[in-house]
């Protein structure tokens, strides 16, 4: 068993020795005058930042294909085609889009344009399920006219998935000759 006076030895000269150590790392530092006013400490330049763009509610396109389709989107849904005031051969018409939804289920409903009729009944798609954007497509035959395809999550927290609230809701309006 060791004496406690060299222990307490060992103790005094590791611990001076991790003072010059870290004293010693200390590269470039100034010496500073205890008696001088304390200096402000150094900034950096703020650098300019762009300003954000808002998030479209998918009431307009927010990208343009190089082939001049628009891409409509809200939140983690969004309609591919057809192209906001498109028109197109009837009757068959299909609308596809990405989306996802829980158990990957997306409702949508046909309304007459610039009215809240449904055309229809209300339906679902399969899309990607639990935050994992997949595609969709809803096949349609309808009769000539203007119509607005809507298409959401379903809010399933009351049970009630039909009914509003509508989550991440896109919609697009177009005609069938």
């Amino acid at each position: 068993m060791a004496p406690a006076q060299p222990r307490a030895l060992r103790a005094l000269v590791t611990g001076g020795t991790v003072v010059l150590l870290l004293t010693a790392c200390q590269t470039g530092a100034e010496e500073v005058d205890p008696s001088a006013p304390p200096s402000p400490p150094a900034t950096e330049e703020p650098t300019s930042t762009a300003e954000p763009t808002p998030e479209p509610t998918g009431s307009a396109p927010d990208q343009s294909a190089e082939d001049g389709t628009s891409t409509l989107t809200n939140g983690d849904n969004s309609i591919l085609e057809p192209s906001p005031g498109a028109v197109l051969p009837g009757p068959d018409v299909t609308v596809r889009g990405e989306g996802t939804a829980f158990e990957a289920n997306l409702n949508y409903h046909v309304l007459r344009a610039g009215t809240e009729e449904v055309v229809g009944e209300i339906g679902y798609t399969m899309a990607g399920a639990n935050g994992e954007i997949g595609p969709w497509e809803i096949d349609l035959t309808l009769d000539p006219g203007t119509y607005t395809v809507q298409v959401w999550e379903p809010n399933v927290s009351d049970g009630e998935g039909d009914t509003g609230p509508y989550i991440d809701l896109v919609e697009v309006t177009f005609t069938v000759e």
